[in-house]
């Protein structure tokens, strides 16, 4: 693996951009954003190379809590020399760094940096459309990947190389294979169906069509890719999250990039994850039969990724690992509960109303406030538990003292 600039001072930049920036794109996008009811509890995990998505394709999502924040460092085993290396140290292990903020539920930018090949790429998204609750359509995005200055990055990002001179010096190249690619910008367009799965699961499947990484082979034909594409362009994937406490979940996924057909799982406990991938399934095993570029492309690969996210606001006040989560989660279903005993309280007592309004009672006017009186009280809880469901399942934070306990009086 070669020597990484790692670039930090445009990390720092694109951070900065991106918080510079949500206020302008808050005053565009004034109406409310309701956030799907499970689905967002269990946040997305980071892709290969680009920021949050399934395994190498993106999805239309934006994190509910604005200043969200994952950094993921990520390696694949493939020997991409097609011929002897100029640098021979661990030249089979292809790695990747990026960092994705999300803001104000709407966009996200983000930084990558091509280890293997000294370089670094932009990426961003935003939500054009976002699905709502008990409606049919799907959150809509779009965005773009790999802008920088490199112009030849393929699916690997090993388009742009490194030249070492017998004297020591270091002269940014581009192999032969790599010539004819145009990738910058990659644009896309995905749209995203969630679904619930159950008390604690929630499912996901996304379907996109972009430019350059995801549709350029670079005149490369069958020696860039062999089987796998569906049609040149198109993206498709599918998540399966289960949340296994209330700071822990495990994520399936599975996806087309437009190449290939990618499977892995990934666990996350408090905002810390490892994920494990293969790649390149449809290809099996390298065989010099698929093309002059075997080392490289249509042969099946082994992907890892360790991950953080957190929020950057909690980091400033010293909350480093995740809990909030599952503390909303809990109070979510305490609120519905809650719910439930007041509707059934608020049913009893109509049920006696009717009964006083039919009786032969020389109290009926005086038992028949005071019932009047016991419902409202029970529908005016009510309503504060539901707007404060809702308010959760919209992604606003908690507040920060505790809800007075109700004073409501049972019926004497």
């Amino acid at each position: 693996m070669r020597t990484t600039r790692w670039k930090i001072a445009l990390v720092s930049s694109a951070l900065i951009g991106a918080h510079a920036s949500a206020p302008a794109l808050a005053a565009q996008d004034s109406a409310p954003t309701v956030a799907p009811p499970v689905a967002d509890a269990i946040l997305y995990p980071s892709t290969l190379s680009y920021g949050t998505g399934l395994i190498d394709i993106p999805v239309a999502w934006i994190s509910p809590t604005s200043g969200d924040l994952w950094v993921t460092a990520s390696g694949k085993i493939v020997n991409y020399c097609a011929t002897v290396c100029t640098i021979n140290f661990q030249d089979k292990f292809n790695t990747n760094f990026s960092i994705d903020t999300h803001w104000k539920q709407r966009f996200s930018v983000g930084l990558s940096v091509y280890s293997q090949n000294p370089n670094y790429g932009f990426f961003g998204e935003v939500l054009a459309l976002k699905q709502q609750p008990e409606k049919i359509w799907p959150s809509v995005a779009v965005g773009f990947r790999n802008l920088g200055p490199d112009t030849h990055e393929e699916r690997f990002l090993v388009g742009n190389d490194i030249y070492v001179s017998p004297t020591g010096g270091i002269t940014d190249t581009v192999p032969g294979y790599a010539k004819h690619f145009h990738s910058t910008p990659t644009v896309y367009a995905v749209a995203t169906k969630e679904f619930t799965a159950g008390t604690n699961g929630a499912a996901s499947f996304s379907l996109g069509y972009g430019s350059g990484i995801f549709h350029d082979d670079g005149q490369l034909g069958k020696n860039y890719n062999d089987k796998g594409t569906i049609v040149k362009g198109l993206f498709l994937g599918a998540r399966y999250a289960l949340r296994t406490s209330q700071n822990s979940s495990v994520t399936i996924l599975g996806e087309n990039n437009g190449w290939d057909w990618n499977a892995g799982v990934v666990g996350n406990w408090r905002g810390l994850s490892l994920g494990v991938y293969g790649t390149e399934l449809e290809e099996g095993s390298k065989n010099p039969s698929k093309g002059y570029l075997y080392t490289v492309y249509n042969y099946t690969k082994f992907n890892v990724s360790l991950g953080y996210s957190g929020n950057l606001h909690d980091i400033a006040h010293g909350t480093i690992l995740r809990a909030r989560i599952g503390e909303l989660e809990q109070e979510q279903g305490q609120l519905r509960a809650q719910i439930k005993v007041r509707q059934r309280k608020i049913d009893e007592l109509q049920a006696s109303l009717k009964k006083a309004q039919g009786g032969e009672l020389a109290d009926v006017a005086k038992r028949r406030e005071l019932l009047d009186a016991q419902i409202k009280e029970e529908q005016d809880a009510l309503k504060r538990a539901e707007d404060r469901l809702n308010q959760l399942q919209g992604g606003s934070p908690p507040p920060t003292t505790t809800p007075p306990p109700s004073t409501t009086t049972p019926p004497r």
